[in-house]
């Protein structure tokens, strides 16, 4: 066959070819304005111990700056990169038409055109990032051309791009949907859907090119408009820069998610996925995206080297001699390339997954066999770790098979809780039993059975864009390391103004291991070229890593990195499953009080209620608390206990608390370097916290996590995920922002005179015989005035048949009201919930009970907190409340064994001068004594005495009297005659006519009879402990807050102090600084000081050196002074006298103190 006639062929198989496969359309996502400077924010990733800055340009970190990239994120840790850019590049050919005189603006895109040597094509080489240097500028040099932030995808009054952990940074009338349409305002623009976080956290924004004028200025003879009619400020006119151009650039938007979490599996890695949609009206056939990673390994000069491992795509780099600035330890930073994007329609399986050409953004139409689209079994098996008899039938976009269907159970078209919903939860993402659900989908995309995706709106998980197996990866195709190029002017270097020699970076397959430089070095990784259709998405990820690995076997031909390497077994794992990885519990919030050597802790119960966690199969994976404590900003204080490699991983908690659930100890799986994360002890949950070992003036930061029971079940084990702790500085070291689980604490000395509030416990006849005690921990949280009534609830454990008030209970359960407006209920406890061990199981005879061996205390409610001492646990007769109320005489009362807890009240022996006051009525019935044992026949029944016993802790309800108990004679020497001095009287229950029980016996035999009384309403009373009762109730109220007390006041002064004094060098108020460039704070502290007074400080030669207007709260009595003149200068040593003005007392108070510098 001739050369003409094969080159015939061939033209004709691709005119079928792209006649038959062309892809593009058009897009159907958000209608987004041209990106804008005046869009531009700056955040930090804080969700992890990788600290990094971004803008939501796509750009990472920054240099010089300092605060801008840090691991491990505290004071030990040191800057790692000074810039992470993306790279987006591409060749775009317009038509030659000849002249030289006109302008050629037509694009090439079909392949028959391209590919025809008669057609003539002017190529045009684009390079879109967005950097702090180098960059395409306008002819002005004020413009960079490249991206920019599109406004829609943050709320425009706050200085953050949005965030997950910051809803007020997110757009206040909701996110950017299909068109101009907007969804789900007030919740978070989840990977997954709506309000859908699985990260610690997350955040997202979109940027795009129009405002790239390269190639469309005057003198170009040769334009690309990519999106002709369109401009900039067409939907947004008040844009601040280049108005009224031609939208520029490429025609790309990208949208930008980066994800941290803190499971200690993961903790030192970042991930950021970027979603690069061609917007424009035209194919782009030649499209590379990469990478631009600066390295600053311990941000001590040009003394990096590195190393790449083809098989893993992953670069790493390390300092040469391991030391950074300030000669701290550098570590390892890693870069792993997960995601490349995908070739969808070159009829080839390019990521060897046994699929040809998968897609992540079509549609499911049928149901096809367990096979179809399968062309390589044994590849299909393999890569997705599948055995045949896993193979179903599954919808056609669904390549990979992993879409579950949901099972509807009852048919009736919606998923109740108890159904296993699957993945059809439609394309909000959110099924039954979520927090945020509210029903099913509107549009029928929940229950249908069908795996559902809408563009700009959401997708169902395992499906299409949340599947990110769906997608037939080119993989990583550039891979370059080399020195930070010359800043001289060039076209020719490897900067981002110089588009074509970019392009030979990204755009052509070369990829190198490693370079032998010591440098500062940069790392370029890319995959390309490919097409990017018109109106479709590709996609790419990557991860930054971090580890402490020994410098030797970095060093070695090797290069060895065995922490580095396990961190890139668990990213991988993250991505696989489609960054959906374990999530710690919701997050607590945490409430602290200040109290005078003490800091009181408080948090909800958030956590242990309302956690689900989909990576376990959606339940409430809940374990426990920890708290920490730090005096530095960075909660590095803490942060003590170590891998297997000596380095401090794990923080040790000042407290922990954990469910009783048989889990416990250390983990045997997920460990983190041979380390294993700690579980509790099974102490039970509280929400309280009384820290006692703090000094009053200082500056402690704490924080509650919740954290789960991991996963050992999955893969190799997960390791238990907690909630981080936040603490965002600026880059002075001044807090920012902090999470909701963490607070910042000075404890204080009370203000002078001032008198705290009060509970005033109300006066009131109980059943039970222990003692409640209610308490103030939280005093800003108090609802002054307002009453309180506390009851209890209990459980029958045995009873006497058909007699009212013959049973024996126990105490399971309190229950608080608010009295003040209405009652209502606001604190509960019982079997279901319960703190700590405040009710324990008696599995022997199955019953719960308040907790007896110790003095329980309630989680906190409106700041207060309850202690109870129920006393018993069963009925014990008390020697101490029995006796005579009035009258005496000698008698002997002993209860029974058995019986008598069933009839353990308070009762009142009442003896007349009548003989036959009360006759007894029982004829029958077995009559046991003390022991158990029946007295048999040896009984006088109906006997006839002058006294009656009552029972005084009921009320009959038919008399409206106290009950009366029946009375049987046992007759001791069994001669049928009533003998004072010998025989015993029963006092028990009768049903009928039937003795049922003994409750006590009734003797005088101690000095026969010779005391017995005679005297009208002689009254004996006879009294057990019980437990608290279901008719028992305690009611207290939270009196209102005072004025100060003058007299207290002006006594209060003379206990005024300067701490410390003299002031020598520093002291521990004084909290460190990491920046190098800061100067340390010098504080000094005024201790029960008015909380309304002015201090003026002197030289002893008179002369003002500064004034402290002091507004407290009512109760903090402490104030810092920082040591500066009034000026803002520092103070000199010496000699320093103050003078204290109590305005709201009428006192004065002088002092002095001393500077020894």
């Amino acid at each position: 066959m001739s050369i003409n006639t094969t080159f015939k062929f061939f033209i004709a198989f691709i005119i079928g070819y792209n006649f038959l496969f062309s892809q593009g359309k058009e897009y159907q996502g958000p209608e987004d304005p041209a990106g804008d400077i005046a869009a531009e924010k700056e955040g930090y990733m804080t969700g992890n111990r990788v600290f990094i800055y971004f803008r939501n340009t796509t750009e990472l970190s920054d240099w010089p700056r300092v605060n801008v990239s840090k691991w491990p994120n505290n004071p030990n840790g040191l800057k790692m990169t000074d810039g992470i850019g993306l790279l987006v590049g591409a060749k775009v050919y317009i038509e030659d038409d000849g002249d030289a005189g006109t302008v050629d603006t037509i694009p090439m895109t079909d392949l028959l055109d391209l590919l025809n040597p008669n057609n003539d094509r002017h190529t045009l080489h684009y390079l879109q990032t967005s950097y702090r240097e180098e960059m395409d500028l306008d002819p002005t040099g004020t413009v960079e051309w490249g991206f920019y932030p599109v406004f829609g995808y943050f709320n425009e009054t706050s200085e953050y791009p949005a965030l997950s952990n910051i809803p007020s940074s997110w757009p206040l009338g909701g996110w950017p949907s299909t068109g101009f349409e907007t969804k789900w305002p007030g919740e978070w623009n989840g990977r997954f859907g709506r309000g859908v976080t699985y990260a610690d956290q997350e955040s997202y924004y979109v940027v795009n090119d129009a405002q790239d004028q390269e190639y469309l200025g005057l003198e170009d003879n040769v334009r690309y408009y990519p999106r002709p009619g369109h401009y900039v400020g067409d939907l947004k006119p008040d844009v601040t820069i280049q108005p009224g151009v031609p939208w520029g650039g490429l025609g790309l938007r990208v949208s930008v998610r980066g994800f941290q979490w803190n499971n200690p599996q993961a903790r030192d890695a970042i991930f950021w996925e970027y979603s690069i949609a061609n917007v424009s009206d035209y194919d782009l056939r030649d499209v590379g995206f990469g990478y631009w990673l600066d390295n600053s390994i311990g941000g001590d000069g040009d003394d990096d080297l590195g190393f790449f491992n083809k098989q893993e795509d992953m670069a790493y780099s390390w300092d040469i001699n391991g030391i950074g600035a300030g000669g701290l330890p550098t570590g390892v930073m890693g870069f792993a390339y997960l995601e490349s994007p995908g070739l969808a329609y070159d009829l080839k399986d390019n990521d060897n997954d046994g699929l040809i050409d998968e897609k992540r953004d079509n549609e499911a139409t049928a149901i096809v066999g367990p096979t179809e689209g399968i062309t390589d079994i044994n590849a299909f098996l393999d890569f997705y770790k599948l055995n045949m008899e896993d193979l179903k039938e599954h919808w056609d976009a669904d390549e990979d098979q992993d879409w579950q269907d949901g099972d509807d159970a009852n048919g009736d078209g919606i998923y109740q809780i108890s159904e296993n919903y699957g993945d059809d939860i439609g394309i909000d993402g959110v099924g039954p039993g979520e927090l945020n659900y509210n029903g099913p989908d509107a549009d029928g995309s929940e229950c249908n059975h069908k795996p559902d995706f809408l563009e700009g709106v959401g997708c169902e998980p395992n499906f299409n864009t949340t599947d990110v197996s769906e997608s037939d990866m080119v993989g990583l195709t550039s891979f370059r390391m080399f020195p930070i190029p010359s800043h001289a002017p060039s076209n020719e270097t490897t900067w981002f103004k110089n588009d074509e020699a970019m392009w030979g970076l990204i755009g052509v397959d070369s990829l190198e291991e490693y370079l032998d430089n010591i440098s500062n070095l940069v790392e370029v990784f890319a995959s390309g070229p490919f097409p990017l259709y018109q109106g479709r998405v590709e996609r790419i990820s990557m991860s930054e890593l971090h580890s402490y690995d020994p410098l030797e076997g970095l060093s070695s031909a090797e290069h060895t990195a065995p922490a580095l390497y396990e961190l890139k077994r668990i990213v991988q794992v993250i991505y696989e499953k489609d960054y959906r990885f374990a999530q710690p519990p919701e997050m607590p919030t945490l409430t602290a009080t200040a109290g005078d050597s003490k800091v009181i802790l408080t948090w909800d119960d958030m956590a242990d209620t309302k956690t689900r966690d989909p990576f376990v199969g959606n339940i409430n994976d809940f374990e426990g608390y920890k708290i920490y404590r730090s005096t530095d900003k960075y909660m590095s204080d803490p942060e003590i206990i170590t891998d297997g490699y000596g380095t401090p991983m794990f923080k040790k908690p000042i407290y922990q608390c954990d469910l009783v659930d048989d889990i416990y100890g250390f983990t045997d799986f997920g460990l983190v370097n041979g380390a294993g994360y700690n579980l509790g002890a099974e102490t039970g949950i509280t929400h309280i916290f009384v820290d006692n070992t703090v000094q009053n003036g200082r500056t402690y930061y704490y924080a509650v996590v919740a954290y789960d029971f991991g996963a050992p079940n999955i893969g190799p084990g997960i390791a238990p995920s907690e909630n981080n702790a936040v603490i965002e500085l600026d880059e002075a070291e001044e807090v920012r922002t902090i999470g909701k689980n963490v607070a910042i604490v000075v404890p204080h000395q009370r203000a002078a005179g001032y008198v705290p509030p009060q509970i005033d416990l109300e006066e009131s006849e109980l059943l039970g015989t222990g003692s409640v005690e209610p308490i103030i921990r939280a005093q800003g949280s108090l609802k002054q005035g307002h009453q309180y009534a506390l009851t209890f609830s209990v459980d029958t454990i045995a009873s006497i048949g058909s007699y009212d008030y013959g049973f024996q209970y126990v105490t399971n359960g309190i229950k608080i009201y608010d009295e003040t407006d209405s009652t209502d209920l606001i604190y509960s406890e019982d079997t279901s919930k319960y703190i700590g061990q405040n009710l324990i199981y008696r599995d022997t005879t199955d019953y719960w009970t308040l907790n007896p061996d110790e003095i329980i205390s309630s989680d906190i409610f409106d700041g207060l907190q309850v202690e109870i001492n129920s006393g018993v646990e069963s009925p014990k007769y008390s020697y101490e409340k029995s006796g005579w109320i009035n009258g005496s005489g000698i008698l002997r009362i002993t209860p029974t064994n058995i019986e008598a807890l069933r009839l353990s009240w308070k009762y009142n022996i009442v003896f007349t001068d009548d003989d036959s006051a009360y006759v007894g009525i029982a004829r029958s019935g077995t009559v046991r004594d003390e022991n158990g044992s029946s007295i048999g026949s040896a009984k006088i029944t109906e006997p006839a005495v002058n006294f009656y016993v009552q029972n005084t802790s009921f009320i009959d309800t038919a008399t409206g009297q106290f009950p009366l108990m029946d009375i049987i004679v046992h007759d001791v020497n069994n001669n049928d005659t009533l003998e004072l001095g010998i025989d015993r009287f029963f006092v028990g229950a009768t049903v009928g006519s039937r003795w049922r029980a003994t409750a006590f016996i009734i003797d005088f035999q101690l000095d026969s009879g010779a005391s017995y009384p005679q005297n009208v309403d002689y009254t004996y009373q006879v009294d057990w402990e019980r437990p608290f009762f279901v008719t028992d109730t305690i009611r207290f109220s939270v009196a209102e807050e005072t004025a100060l007390d003058l007299s207290i006041a002006k006594s209060d002064l003379d206990s005024i102090r300067v701490v410390p004094n003299p002031y020598v060098m520093t002291n521990m108020m004084e909290s460190a600084v990491g920046n190098p460039f800061l100067n340390q704070r010098r504080r000094l502290m005024f201790t029960h000081v008015p909380a309304d007074c002015i201090i003026k400080i002197f030289t002893v030669s008179g002369v003002l050196v500064d004034e402290i207007h002091v507004s407290n709260t009512p109760e903090n009595g402490i104030i810092h002074w920082d040591m500066l003149t009034r000026e803002n200068l520092e103070i000199a040593a010496g000699m320093y006298i103050y003078h204290i003005d109590a305005n709201s007392i009428g006192e004065e108070k002088v002092g002095k103190f001393a500077v020894i510098k």
